[in-house]
């Protein structure tokens, strides 16, 4: 008996060592060929991709199309699988991977309906960018043949991976637009359920419009609204019209941050630009560091980061100008209040009723049938059928959902001279709308916002509001109408997703929530405090981990946990030290920094 147990133990051993022999030979196979040539139809001429030491290539091409073409050949070696999940996780079709469990997820974001969005902004390009984005899509096919074996995420999923399309790459963009936007306009329902049940001075307490700690660029703080006092509003007597919270917490915030500093505070002369795009956590990271040279009638040199699926450098320099962004927290979505129509199944327009549009989609799940789900569209956008709301339907208004919010504009960047130039593409490129931060060699500095701004008629974007009578939105900003600053006194410039404008210029922006601008003002702060900068100073100011935000709330709670308090009680007595022993710093050993 013994003997058999031994026996069958060896042969189990031995399976699966070969199984596992078997899938390290499967992922091996699916590494990328890193020497050697290669032998690819869709290249007008040779193409070469080196790679240093950290595998950050750089893709030398005699054309833009080849260009775009080694680049998606690049991304698909070593990203296919990621640009796969963010093209799905954008269109709604992640179920056709991971079946049943994303469903949710599906329906989620098939509201957009941004597979159909993304075919119609490809039609809508120029020849070149329809040219560049169909190239690149040759070259991430070319690139996923040119492995051995398909990625090894889908060895274990047992899938195969599909095919990658033009339009893919705008998938990518529109994927980035609900991460960086209010996609559903919730911000303004919240509001207005706010709105609805406060005093007019409990509500601007509740939803300052700034705070001490604002250091915009445009403008001056702001003082905040006075707490309530009991005997203006007290929560025991509160009567709301709004249905209990089904949320859990919100999620991790995410912050990014940039700033320029003029050519007249650098040893050099050329202007300086510090940029940290603070995305979601993720392994691989969403950006793909690349130099992308390209030789020939129209010579160009961009190096910086690109976005795996997308054939540009989203941030980065060409030698002569150098660029960056932030998120801008502007209102670029608004919840409208649609009236029922006289007839069944329409609804008021300043135009008379008209009917609502159904789409009825169809998501495919892997090893499921598949699931319609019906989305109604009016001339505004969808509407949002998972909220309740006591003055009608609500319909998201999202600039996402406009053709026109979205372009091909990056990619002249490339080829740029000058920050005035430059700040010129911005107004007229179509993607999240961002804080633009620029610098070139002749030492200018410069700000905007990249990305299309609508007008707004005369209604309050903070709540929703009913657009029955008059439309809300009446067209796009003209590169002329937006606010920008250039080489400003100082020879600083800063942003880190705070309030940056002020005035007629914040009225243009909007305000989606911007951030609390303490991190801005450290930055801001830490800019002042030399008059001369190196590259080794910006950086510096990116590793500032100083918690001067939360000092005066340390010193709050050193004076709660007095001794009359702490006294008898040996965790408050342990937790006092610790705090009273802080590190002032965001330090993992900063355990006081934590508490």
């Amino acid at each position: 008996m013994k003997k058999n147990f031994l026996r069958l133990f060896a042969g189990a051993a031995a399976l699966i060592l070969l199984v596992v022999g078997v899938m390290w030979l499967a992922v091996r196979a699916s590494l990328p060929q890193l020497d050697g040539a290669i032998t690819v139809d869709g290249l007008s001429g040779p193409v070469t991709i080196v790679r240093d030491d950290f595998g950050i290539p750089t893709i030398t091409a005699s054309t833009r199309a080849d260009l775009a073409f080694a680049t998606g050949f690049a991304h698909a070696q070593d990203r296919f699988f990621q640009m796969d999940t963010i093209r799905r996780q954008a269109a709604g079709e992640l179920s056709e991977l991971f079946g049943e469990a994303a469903l949710n997820t599906d329906k989620r974001n098939r509201f957009h309906r941004f597979r159909a969005r993304a075919q119609e902004v490809f039609e809508l390009a120029s020849p070149q960018g329809r040219e560049v984005v169909t190239q690149y899509a040759a070259g991430v096919n070319a690139g996923l043949s040119s492995l051995g074996a398909r990625p090894f995420e889908y060895l274990l999923l047992q899938k195969d991976p599909a095919s990658w399309l033009p339009e893919d790459s705008i998938l990518l963009v529109y994927a980035m637009f609900m991460q960086l936007n209010d996609s559903r306009a919730r911000k303004d329902v919240r509001r207005g359920f706010a709105h609805r049940v406060l005093p007019p001075e409990v509500y601007a307490w509740l939803y300052p419009d700034g705070t001490h700690w604002d250091a915009p660029l445009m403008g001056e703080p702001r003082i905040v609204a006075p707490y309530p006092l009991p005997n203006e509003y007290t929560v025991r007597e509160w009567d709301s019209e709004a249905p209990l919270s089904r949320e859990k917490g919100g999620p991790p915030l995410d912050g990014s941050n940039n700033w320029a500093v003029s050519g007249a505070l650098t040893k050099t002369g050329r202007a300086m630009v510090s940029n940290d795009m603070h995305l979601g956590l993720s392994a691989p990271n969403i950006y793909y560091q690349a130099r992308l040279v390209q030789t020939g009638a129209e010579p160009r040199d961009v190096t910086g980061v690109t976005l795996p699926g997308a054939p540009f450098v989203v941030a980065g320099s060409n030698s002569q100008v150098a660029w960056g962004y932030t998120n801008s927290y502007g209102d670029w979505a608004d919840a409208v209040v649609i009236r029922p129509g006289e007839a069944a199944g329409s609804y008021r327009t300043p135009d008379g009723d008209r009917l609502f549009v159904t789409h009825t989609e169809t998501i495919n799940i892997a090893d499921g049938e598949p699931v319609e789900y019906e989305i109604r569209e009016t001339i505004w956008g969808p509407v949002d059928d998972s909220v309740e709301y006591p003055d009608g339907e609500i319909v998201v208004s999202w600039i996402a959902h406009k053709p026109e919010a979205l372009n091909l504009q990056l990619m002249r960047l490339e080829t740029v001279t000058s920050v005035n130039a430059a700040l010129d593409i911005a107004n007229t490129m179509g993607m999240p709308p961002q804080n633009f931060v620029t610098g070139d060699a002749g030492g200018n500095i410069g700000w905007t916002i990249a990305g299309q701004i609508p007008i707004k008629a005369d209604f309050d974007p903070m709540v929703p509001a009913d657009w029955s009578e008059q439309h809300g939105w009446i067209g796009w900003r003209e590169p002329s109408e937006y606010p920008r600053v250039v080489n400003p006194k100082s020879g600083r410039i800063w942003s880190a997703n705070a309030r940056v404008a002020d005035g007629e210029a914040l009225r243009i922006i909007g305000d989606s929530g911007y951030d609390l601008a303490a991190r801005a003002k450290q930055i801001r702060d830490a800019l002042f405090a030399k008059d001369t900068f190196e590259p080794e100073d910006m950086l510096a100011i990116q590793y500032d981990d100083r918690a001067l935000f939360l000092e005066p709330w340390r010193d709050l709670l050193l004076r709660v946990l007095d001794e009359t308090t702490i006294e008898g009680d040996a965790d408050l007595i342990e937790y006092r030290r610790l705090v009273e022993e802080w590190l002032p710093r965001a330090a993992p050993e900063s355990v006081g920094y934590r508490l």
